[in-house]
């Protein structure tokens, strides 16, 4: 497969994995991952989406300020530093597709108890030691995977305000964790380099295009929708996950 190829196939399903993520405020990493490995080696694939996850992050986040709270996040975002190097040594140490499953073991699990609470009117509302489970959550799938949202995503939507408060958040923390694995992927493991850099430059660019458009879409969306979309999107990402364990 030629470089040109690659950068247009990087761009395709990059555009289609942001519509996704600015639509529906997460599910970047569960399309852009998989497609992208049928291609490139997985290496190459976290280094382009770590990227991409922080072009994403930036641009929602200028666009969402005003619905930014530092204090719904400063908790999660916190415990997510702590064990995104943990994730990132689990990935190079144990075998990729255990830990796909155990990953989707855990969505399975904290996916049904976050809808049972829901249901029953529990909320978790100033419950720090949630917060922080969600953030440590969080930095294991990161640092594995790229896979920021899913566990984030269940805490936000239970203590934000409203959809674009829950999204700014999302975002925000998309952001710093994105910023976290890059440095990590160029400092540390060496997977961006020259040889990814026109991969890298395609998604970006096809990923903010996106991202216009997404937005305008989740903007006309209703909490209730996006609660429906978000329980949906975790378990056929826990499929995902299951599926290439099983690969």
């Amino acid at each position: 497969m030629t470089l040109y190829t690659q950068v247009a196939l990087v761009s395709g399903v990059n555009f289609l994995s942001a519509f996704v993520q600015a639509g529906t405020g997460f599910g970047y990493a569960l399309v852009a991952m998989p497609l992208m490995a049928l291609f490139l080696p997985m290496a190459s694939c976290s280094a382009i989406s770590a990227v991409t996850i922080v072009a994403i992050g930036l641009q929602m986040s200028l666009k969402l300020r005003a619905n930014l709270k530092l204090s719904t996040i400063a908790l999660p975002v916190l415990s997510c530093f702590a064990t995104i190097y943990v994730g990132l040594f689990l990935l190079n140490t144990f075998d990729e597709h255990i830990l796909r499953f155990i990953l989707a073991s855990l969505l399975v699990v904290v996916t049904g108890i976050s809808f049972v609470a829901k249901r029953m009117g529990k909320g978790v509302s100033g419950k720090w030691y949630i917060a922080a489970i969600a953030g440590l959550l969080t930095g294991l799938s990161a640092g594995m995977f790229n896979v920021v949202g899913p566990f984030l995503m269940l805490y936000y939507i239970n203590v934000c305000d409203d959809t674009l408060h829950m999204k700014a958040s999302l975002e925000f923390s998309f952001l710093l964790a994105g910023l976290y694995s890059s440095l990590m992927h160029l400092i540390v493991y060496k997977n961006i380099t020259a040889a990814v850099a026109p991969h890298i430059g395609a998604s970006v660019t096809a990923a903010l295009i996106a991202g216009l458009f997404g937005l305008k879409l989740y903007r006309k969306i209703n909490r209730e929708i996006i609660s429906v979309l978000v329980y949906i999107l975790l378990l056929v990402m826990a499929v995902v996950l299951v599926l290439n364990s099983a690969g």
